[in-house]
């Protein structure tokens, strides 16, 4: 099919440089409502890959229904059934949504995702862009958000993905709060499963705690304490929700700024960080899905003034 075999009937967000994520129905397949989305990326590996993926069946992943064209400029679309529902960045900046969700829910939905991450990186793929707007949480206009089922959580959005390792040299983009060190660094011959792994860390310390591990206004100094500071425990989080979170965000600290290191030195820092991380998203998963309680106990001082 190309792109006329669909009609544009709606647009998803605010356009990007790529046009943003059209709604539309399909005129061949029972009017199917789809999600039609311009990639830059275009390549012949880049279509060798959506192509792999749209092979790939998972519940916790969105489906990839057809790689088209357009008819007049050649430009690359990828074509996905339309999922009714919430992400979870809306579900986190919309407070008055974001107060009704139970915690556990968030805990459920990474699981959720760990499932899904299983499955694509069986197939030697990692995603490279786990953060909150990539992850809808289904549910039809009766139900409220809050009341979804978040285990049924699902991943979206494939276009930064690639095999690993990966050795071709390109330099791909990343989300700044949630990218692991390898990733800030651009040394994507690093970046595995493990880096998919770091990024569900912090957003879902960010989602369970209402903040980012690390937070600063200014990029330059939120890139450094992504790069070498741990993660720290909040008061409240419970020790096994925060031993499975921090093993999944593991770095280890650079001794002065990268920019003052050799090429051998920075690559010996970043490996060993990675060594200290789980290696797969089933590790994980068998954490994570132990844990019952995403707090503790608290003294009425803390419960009074805060961490």
């Amino acid at each position: 099919m190309a792109l006329c075999d669909y009609t544009i009937d709606g647009q998803i967000g605010a356009k990007g440089k790529n046009g943003g994520v059209q709604t539309a129905l399909s005129k061949d397949a029972g009017d199917i409502r789809v999600t039609i989305k311009r990639i830059d990326r275009y390549g012949e590996r880049m279509i060798e890959l959506l192509e792999r993926i749209r092979n790939i069946s998972h519940p916790n992943l969105s489906s990839v229904i057809e790689i088209c064209s357009h008819e007049f400029d050649g430009s690359v679309y990828v074509v996905r059934q339309l999922i009714e529902g919430t992400d979870l960045k809306s579900i986190f900046t919309n407070k008055s949504i974001y107060r009704r969700v139970d915690e556990h829910k968030f805990i459920e939905a990474g699981c959720a995702i760990l499932k899904a991450l299983s499955t694509l990186h069986g197939s030697g793929i990692v995603h490279r862009d786990i953060k909150p707007s990539n992850i809808i949480i289904p549910h039809d206009d009766k139900t409220k958000p809050w009341e979804a089922d978040f285990s049924k959580a699902i991943l979206i959005d494939y276009e930064q993905c690639s095999p690993f390792p990966d050795n071709s040299g390109v330099r791909s983009s990343f989300a700044l709060v949630y990218s692991p060190p390898e990733m800030l660094l651009k040394y994507n011959s690093l970046v595995g499963p493990w880096s998919d792994l770091f990024a569900l860390s912090v957003m879902l310390f960010q989602l369970i705690m209402g903040k980012a591990p690390y937070t600063d206004c200014n990029p330059e100094i939120l890139v450094n304490l992504q790069l070498t500071y741990p993660m720290k425990q909040p008061a409240r989080m419970a020790d096994d929700l925060f031993a499975c979170l921090q093993r999944a965000a593991h770095k280890a600290a650079f001794r002065v700024p990268p920019r003052r290191m050799s090429q051998q030195e920075i690559e010996a820092t970043l490996r060993a960080g990675i060594s200290g991380r789980y290696q797969s998203a089933q590790e994980m998963l068998n954490d994570l899905s132990r844990v019952t309680e995403p707090f503790k106990k608290v003294s009425w001082i803390t419960k009074v003034f805060g961490e």
